[in-house]
């Protein structure tokens, strides 16, 4: 095929960043799933992907849809981020994950599962004596607030990581009032992190480990106080978001809630379902570094793509009945938290955190009746969350 005859991209007039999408973006993802393997986006002079194997087969391609020159939508963030894990490439990519995973990897978390468990049984026993719950403050925040801001080990608490945390993804967005303000309060995180020292984190901490790299030589002092924004951002929104997630669409779904109180052993694909319906993370955009082409359509070299998680999880010819939760369903590996080399590298915590709340949940046999779906989204990140939920015992507020 020539060039001449390459087809035309198609373009959609949609906001991706309006409330109302934030908020629900079924309807804009299906749209962009449609339209075709590419579609640009006028208003935000960048190009979207949106169907499953094109944002899986991109998020593996990271010699083409490069990190380095930023994930985000504007200017301020792309600069601002350079020395974290996200927005990195090649061999500083390579260097700066080691040493995150060292404290981050599923072996790395075995000997914190113990006391994950512990903390989300009292938490269950405690919710389950209320009259009611908010789902997200009180039932989905205990578990990252307490357990991540332990592990960090930095003087901040966990509510004010937490802040930060939600800024910092609604910052990658465009620099509309939304991203302007956000951007505020992410600077928080950003002038902590500048402050942060060894002699100021606990002993054995995921910050010491840090540290302790950079005393090896293995990343600069800058950069291993970017590490620790790595720590923070992806370990608590996103996880938040899911696990609301989670309690809501097990109040929709009955017969889901009955399978794992039947046999628990369906625990971890309950988790790997709901992540996938929730997509926790909409996306983030890469910059092309060559003349790149998906189905024969065009895409030029130095382009900002989006690639969007939410609709490629929600993708018919992926997953039929995509909205629909199963636990049994067959083939339900997604791009929930990503894919390839940049793959959320709190991917694991989370899941282990969602995983003993639901632990916790099944022995007691409680029953949570529906819920009243509510919007809970960041510019980045999102999810449908619900109204208090409660035990059997109980009225829903």
């Amino acid at each position: 095929m020539t060039r001449r005859s390459l087809p035309v991209v198609p373009s959609l007039s949609v906001n991706l960043y309006a409330d109302d999408v934030l908020a629900d973006s079924r309807d804009v993802f299906a749209r962009i799933r449609e339209a075709g393997p590419v579609v640009w986006l006028p208003r935000r002079q960048m190009y979207a992907i949106g169907r499953f194997a094109d944002v899986r087969a991109a998020l593996r391609n990271d010699a083409v849809y490069r990190s380095g020159a930023g994930v985000a939508a504007n200017r301020l963030s792309n600069h601002l981020g350079r020395h974290t894990t996200l927005f990195s490439d090649d061999e500083a990519h390579t260097r700066r994950r080691k040493v995150l995973m060292r404290s981050l990897a599923a072996k790395a978390l075995v000997d914190i599962e113990p006391q994950v468990d512990a903390r989300a049984d009292a938490l269950i026993e405690r919710l389950l004596a209320t009259d009611w719950f908010e789902a997200a403050t009180d039932f989905s925040a205990h578990l990252p607030i307490g357990v991540v801001a332990e592990l960090v080990g930095g003087p901040e608490g966990g509510e004010r990581l937490l802040r930060w945390a939600a800024a910092t993804f609604d910052a990658l967005g465009p620099m509309n009032r939304r991203g302007l303000r956000s951007a505020r309060i992410s600077f928080g995180l950003l002038l902590y992190t500048l402050r942060l020292g060894a002699a100021g984190v606990s002993p054995r901490s995921w910050a010491a480990a840090v540290f302790d790299a950079r005393d090896r030589g293995q990343i600069s002092t800058r950069q291993a106080r970017g590490l620790v924004i790595d720590f923070v951002a992806p370990s608590l929104d996103t996880t938040i978001l899911a696990s609301t997630h989670l309690l809501w669409v097990l109040s929709r779904h009955a017969d889901g809630w009955d399978e794992i109180v039947a046999d628990p052993s369906l625990i971890p694909a309950a988790v790997v379902e709901n992540v996938r319906i929730a997509s926790p993370i909409r996306g983030f955009t890469r910059r092309l570094s060559h003349d790149h082409e998906i189905d024969g359509t065009p895409l030029p070299r130095g382009s900002r793509v989006v690639l969007l998680f939410g609709a490629a999880n929600l993708d018919e010819t992926r997953f039929p009945s995509p909205e629909s939760y199963d636990i049994q369903r067959p083939n339900g590996a997604h791009v929930g938290w990503g894919n390839g080399p940049h793959a959320c590298a709190g991917a694991n915590l989370a899941n282990l955190e969602m995983q003993a709340l639901l632990r916790a949940m099944a022995p007691t046999s409680a029953v949570w009746p529906p819920a009243t779906p509510l919007g809970c989204a960041t510019t980045h990140s999102r999810a449908s969350a619900g109204s208090p939920p409660a035990s059997a015992s109980n009225q829903p507020a």
